[in-house]
């Protein structure tokens, strides 16, 4: 009987260390990668489209640059609603076509940091920009996205205003939105 303990007491010690050795492995194989923030310039559509207006130009650019301000400060307001169980520390973004990557720096239940890539498809959906979750994955890994919710962007032009939207188009590295002056 003795040498049966002793080979359980081994047996239970070494699932033991196993389980966590794998439990720090998996905890330090999905941490985030980069170090990202929240911090954000505001920006102004109504006065980047006076300007284009004043210049004559029928056409807003809106820069990788202006994507990432505009979603830092979208999510930065309500990201309870859009990532369930995560509370959202840092992000980056990538246009490509009418692709949005996004670089995410999440926490798991205030609990494991993650560092997540989404792919939302970008939607124009008059007067906002919604992106539509394709799929999220950790360093490759492919995980479930259905909890995921729909990100609406407002562009902050109201029927009031002199312009409106005419059109959308989503580029390699920019958004294209086409005004409408109303007379």
């Amino acid at each position: 009987m003795g040498k049966f303990f002793k080979r359980l007491l081994t047996t239970i010690v070494i699932l033991a260390v196993l389980l966590v050795g794998g439990g720090l492995w998996l905890k330090s194989y999905v941490a985030p990668q980069q170090d990202l923030d929240m911090r954000y310039e505001p920006i102004d559509l109504k006065a980047k489209a006076l300007d284009m207006v004043k210049r004559l130009s029928p056409e807003l650019v809106l820069t990788e640059a202006d994507v990432n301000n505009l979603l830092k400060m979208q999510m930065g307001s309500n990201q309870e609603d859009i990532y369930p169980d995560m509370k959202l520390n840092g992000a980056a973004f990538e246009l490509k076509d009418e692709r949005l990557l996004a670089h995410l720096n999440v926490t798991y239940r205030d609990k494991i940091p993650v560092g997540l890539l989404v792919t939302y498809k970008l939607v124009w959906k008059a007067p906002n920009v919604v992106l539509e979750p394709i799929e999220m994955s950790v360093r490759g890994v492919k995980l479930p996205h259905g909890s995921m919710e729909k990100i609406v962007i407002p562009l902050g032009l109201s029927a009031d205003d002199i312009f409106g939207v005419g059109d959308v188009r989503f580029e390699s590295d920019k958004v294209m939105i086409r005004l409408q002056v109303k007379l």
